[in-house]
């Protein structure tokens, strides 16, 4: 496990993609505590989109930084295609989150110095890819998200939806098992936020991808097959309609 790459349990189809169990992750400490994540336990299948809503502060990003092993919980378990995270060493856990799990955050963190070609590039040059390689997943991606024509454009030269759209492209270079988006539209007009998130969709039906988005925008949310919320530290399944 120590080269990241997740070894399928025996049997044929693992029970979930991504299984939570007693999740407890809260921030200060004595009378200043808070539980942010009280026991949390959530299932999420391949090729399933689910989307956490509520106000800012309930524990959307906390949940979602969790279940793409970017930031350990207190306590509790979390099991990737059937295998123990917390079982794997940082070597592991770094190739986790470069192979298989794809970011994108309100803020699209591009390089400023390099490309949009040069940015997409870098997960693949990261994980041991080549030049060539890296260049041809990246090229693809890109087009399918439409800047074919952008490749050589810097993250100032481009509109905001040009940014979160290569910030896309870049998640999504290594065709990873699941897309954590943490309120990816955050920063965009409404026309703009509406574009990115079916964007997504698509890419979702596509490349049969799973896809977690944490956002407070009810229409956004609408689009995606399973809605939850964080209540008293607690997910919680509620109905969004379309």
């Amino acid at each position: 496990m120590a080269d990241g790459d997740v070894q399928k349990p025996d049997s044929n189809i693992a029970k979930a993609l991504i299984e939570a169990r007693e999740l407890y992750k809260g921030f200060g400490s004595g009378e200043a505590r808070i539980d942010v994540l009280a026991g949390v336990d959530i299932e999420i299948k391949r090729g399933e989109t689910v989307a956490v809503v509520g106000a800012s502060g309930i524990g959307k990003s906390t949940l979602l930084q969790i279940l793409g092993a970017l930031d350990p919980p207190d306590s509790g378990d979390l099991m990737f295609d059937g295998v123990d995270v917390y079982a794997m060493d940082e070597e592991g856990l770094a190739g986790l989150r470069n192979r298989h799990v794809g970011f994108v955050f309100q803020f699209h963190y591009l390089l400023p110095e390099f490309t949009a070609l040069e940015n997409v590039m870098m997960p693949v040059l990261i994980g041991g890819g080549g030049k060539k390689e890296a260049r041809d997943a990246a090229e693809g991606i890109l087009g399918r998200v439409g800047l074919g024509d952008r490749l050589n454009h810097r993250p100032s030269e481009l509109s905001g939806g040009e940014q979160q759209r290569v910030a896309i492209a870049r998640a999504l270079v290594l065709r990873p098992d699941v897309v954590l988006a943490d309120e990816p539209t955050g920063n965009l007009d409404e026309r703009t936020s509406i574009r990115i998130h079916e964007l997504l969709m698509e890419l979702n039906a596509e490349f049969s991808m799973t896809l977690i988005v944490a956002t407070h925008n009810m229409k956004l949310a609408s689009l995606m097959s399973r809605h939850v919320t964080i209540a008293g530290g607690k997910v919680n399944p509620i109905h969004v309609s379309s």
